[in-house]
């Protein structure tokens, strides 16, 4: 297949890029603006163009020129704690090119394959019962919202002019090789870029917000089988179907490390969601994925950062 990932530079999209690269039976472009950090797929033998999503014509030039049979949508601008003003640009900037992208897709018989958030879209509840792709769509962020109207917009593509789709919603936290370890997300590689600093880890709220983390070779791998069996027309949740605390994973930390940080506990913020483990019945049933216990994963990410 030729498959063009538009945000594939990140964390995820290069570990997806590096999965699919060893299969010599796919062709593989990448879209990024000029100012993105390519540097994670130097060494990959694929295509790339530097353009915005929001130049639209390039966008549809590039697809039609390279004969692209699935458009892989990793880009975002927001996080978590993004403001209205974040959500407005990325209004501009992702949604609304992405929905004449959607309808170009559809036009030309092109799968359109989306990487939505399984840890913000369905919002929070006390409970820690695993989320269902059917369960009710309910975000409290600005970034959740962003996923929400992106899904939409893709059913309604669907409905009215037939587009192509899969849908997926990863954990929300993914981590692992490639991940910075100096950043603002994932809890894992923050703590262990604080770790290799000597620095204080922050933690908002009291540590026992339960999130299902996944290896990130794990959701590489669950990512791919679901592409080369081209599913179609579905959402599916990539997880590992555990949940752990913020407290649970730096305990881990403490153990692998043999280091006893130090952990500062601020207020909680009002948009992070109190537990998130994702039901993964559908993904066991469509793919096989030995799953990577979390103890394994993050001793290997470890070993891996304090080598770098």
């Amino acid at each position: 297949m030729n498959i063009l990932f538009i945000g594939g530079a990140g964390f995820i999209g290069s570990n997806l890029v590096k999965r699919f690269i060893s299969n010599e039976n796919h062709s593989i472009f990448i879209l990024e603006p000029e100012f993105a950090n390519i540097s994670r797929l130097r060494d990959y033998n694929l295509t790339i163009f530097r353009n915005p999503l929001s130049d639209i014509n390039e966008v549809k030039n590039i697809l039609l020129t390279n004969k692209i049979e699935v458009v892989v949508h990793l880009v975002s601008t927001l996080i978590p704690g993004s403001t209205y003003d974040d959500y407005v640009n990325e209004f501009k900037n992702v949604i609304f090119p992405s929905i004449e992208l959607m309808e170009f897709c559809a036009n030309e018989d092109i799968k359109f394959v989306y990487f939505s958030s399984g840890g913000t879209i369905y919002g929070n509840r006390t409970t820690v019962q695993p989320y269902m792709e059917t369960d009710s769509m309910e975000p409290i962020s600005y970034y959740g919202w962003s996923k929400q109207m992106m899904e939409n917009s893709i059913l309604f593509k669907n409905r009215t002019e037939k587009l192509k789709y899969l849908i997926v919603r990863p954990s929300s936290n993914p981590y692992g090789h490639g991940q910075n370890l100096f950043g603002k997300q994932g809890l894992v590689a923050v703590a262990i870029g604080k770790i290799i600093e000597k620095k204080t880890i922050e933690v908002w709220g009291d540590g026992s917000a339960i999130r299902d983390y996944i290896y990130i070779e794990d959701l590489s791998d669950a990512f791919y089988q679901l592409i080369n069996k081209d599913i179609c027309n579905v959402t599916i949740n990539i997880g590992s179907g555990r949940g752990y605390s913020v407290n649970d994973v730096l305990a881990f930390l403490k153990i692998i490390s043999k280091v006893d940080f130090k952990i500062e506990y601020k207020n909680a913020r009002p948009v992070d969601v109190s537990n998130v483990v994702l039901n993964i019945d559908s993904m066991r049933h469509l793919v096989d994925v030995n799953l990577t216990p979390m103890l394994d994963g993050i001793l290997s990410f470890y070993n891996e950062s304090i080598r770098e």
